[in-house]
């Protein structure tokens, strides 16, 4: 199980020099690294495409309210379904 410590989530960002040095600090301090789950299309769904597919924004807020009134719009179903698919490691 886990323990006590410091417990990071690492990401799949690109490498930078200095990621060497600090793995070497995080054994010495034995921080638990925990990676990235595999990708799941159940948990990354094309939300809204249909929905959205032939409307075209003038701006980010207009493409932004768009979105946040589809999500509000959306029964508690919706989101319950989405929380059963989630994969819990």
């Amino acid at each position: 199980m886990l323990n006590d410590g410091v417990i990071l989530l690492s990401c799949t960002a690109r490498q930078y020099p200095y990621c060497s040095q600090n793995s070497r600090i995080a054994a010495k301090i034995q921080v638990v690294s925990l990676n990235p789950p595999p990708y799941s299309p159940d948990l990354a769904p094309n939300l809204g495409t249909k929905h959205l597919s032939v409307t075209r924004f003038s701006s980010n807020s207009d493409a932004e309210k768009a979105v946040e009134n589809w999500l509000n719009g959306k029964g508690r179903d919706f989101y319950q379904a989405g929380f059963k698919k989630l994969v819990l490691i």
